[in-house]
């Protein structure tokens, strides 16, 4: 009680002081009236690019009203980090629907805000939020001070958070087929984040958070399609397998074999419907054909964060194999072109059986060190397949040159009638590179350093040799 009648007399001393001075109470109270910014270049930069023309709001400046959640420890964006951000949102996500819907699609659709914060948000059990939309009109960006606009590894993950967002605000406009939610019923789970993405993908989810719910699912079915593009996505669909394993005799090295997973077809299955449930709500709903729409999301990551593609062949990377088919013309120079035709007349005059050069493929690193060309020919009416094996060396420029190693039995049939292919092959270094169609569709494409004008490109793939 003693310490309490201290408090009280000090506090009545106070009270005393303070009504004793004369206080103007017409003054101004400072901060109750909000914080004052000077507009600068960056703001200008803002409003010219998404605020007068999407009726788009960019906050970066602290304002700890915006916090949903105030029990989240989380710190302001670095200013110098807004702009690239804000750069590839635009170019990654409003250019490419401008283009293919037009600015009023945006304008309609867009979020009124997009809130910036410099760290990730980290949430019970382990996980951490990069992005969340409030009702279609806000969206918020975690993780900014950590953005780098050239590393793909970085500006991937924001855009497919944009997408993903975006999606969620379109499908709140549009509802999406209800039939989606019955391709995988008993896979969803508010234990998502427990699971492995090769568990996830086995039960016919493209990524793990897809198992949080249907409207997860259908969000990062379509966020992933856009960003990773038409081979990656494929390749990542079609690499689904199962553990068990198959064994075949490999004619390229006898007497081994190859052991060979088992494609998980169920699984692919499921995702493959989603993926046309996706491409059929856009068509239907907004008239967007999703194809250009996910190829010019693609191309924009590209510009802005190319990727060496030599350097994502092989087992366990993202491609292991490209199909060329140079009878179609399309990505074959004129010079390699004259190879081919060179090449199919000399299998076709290599005995009175009838043989007809199609296609072939190029197989990396099924060994360590080793990429199979495989050439796909008919004799007589029989699909036919030659193996041909080359050692790889790259230099320091990631340049690769081929040399001959050995080859099958009826790679040794095709040997004199196909050597305009296989010298080509064989002599200078190739840059391995991307190149993109007029619908900004990607493929793989080898070019002869000694001549920028030699060359031949084909489908990325994961095709198992």
């Amino acid at each position: 009680m003693k310490k309490l009648n201290i408090l009280l007399t000090a506090g009545m001393m106070l009270t005393a002081l303070s009504c004793k001075k004369s206080e103007n109470l017409d003054r101004k109270i400072v901060g109750l009236g909000g914080d004052k910014w000077k507009q600068d270049v960056l703001d200008s930069w803002l409003a010219d690019t998404f605020t007068k023309p999407f009726n788009i709001e960019v906050k970066y400046r602290w304002d700890g009203s915006e916090q949903s959640d105030i029990s989240k420890t989380l710190v302001p964006p670095r200013a110098e980090k807004v702009q690239p951000t804000m750069e590839i949102v635009k170019a990654g996500w409003i250019d490419v629907y401008t283009a293919e819907a037009g600015m009023d699609f945006i304008k309609q659709f867009a979020p009124r805000q997009y809130l910036l914060v410099g760290s990730l948000q980290y949430n019970a059990g382990g996980t951490v939020t990069l992005g969340e939309a409030e009702g279609g009109n806000k969206v918020t960006l975690f993780n900014i001070n950590n953005f780098v606009k050239t590393d793909r590894n970085i500006i991937k993950p924001v855009l497919k958070t944009i997408h993903h967002e975006f999606t969620h605000i379109l499908n709140q406009t549009v509802s999406y087929a209800k039939e989606f939610e019955r391709i995988t019923p008993s896979g969803y789970t508010a234990d998502w984040n427990n699971t492995t993405l090769a568990s996830a993908n086995a039960a016919g989810f493209i990524t793990q958070y897809s198992q949080a719910a249907p409207g997860e699912d259908y969000a990062e079915m379509t966020s992933v399609m856009l960003t990773d593009g038409k081979a990656a996505y494929d390749a990542k669909v079609n690499s689904i397998v199962l553990p068990k394993i198959d064994s075949i005799p490999d004619p390229a090295n006898p007497p081994f074999i190859i052991q060979r997973e088992m494609p998980n077809a169920t699984a692919q299955a499921a995702i493959r419907k989603k993926e046309q449930s996706v491409i059929t709500y856009f068509k239907q709903a907004f008239s967007i054909d999703f194809a250009r729409l996910r190829n010019r999301t693609n191309y924009a990551l590209a510009e802005n964060a190319p990727t060496n593609l030599a350097t994502l062949f092989g087992n366990a990377r993202q491609f292991t194999s490209l199909s060329v088919e140079p009878d179609k013309a399309d990505g074959v120079s004129a010079s390699f072109q004259t190879t081919w035709a060179t090449a199919k007349a000399g299998v076709a005059a290599i005995s009175s059986t009838s043989r007809v050069l199609n296609s072939f493929v190029l197989f990396f690193y099924p060994k360590a060190g080793e990429l199979v060309l495989r050439v796909n020919y008919t004799s007589g009416t029989t699909a036919t397949l030659a193996h041909f094996v080359y050692k790889v060396a790259y230099d320091a420029n990631r340049n690769m040159t081929l040399t001959y190693v050995r080859r099958d039995a009826n790679g040794t049939t095709l040997a004199p009638g196909i050597i305009a292919l296989t010298n080509y092959l064989t002599t200078g270094s190739f840059g391995v590179s991307w190149r993109y169609d007029a619908d900004f569709l990607e493929y793989g494409q080898l070019t002869k350093t000694s001549d920028a004008n030699s060359f031949f490109s084909g489908s990325l793939g994961v095709t198992k040799y």
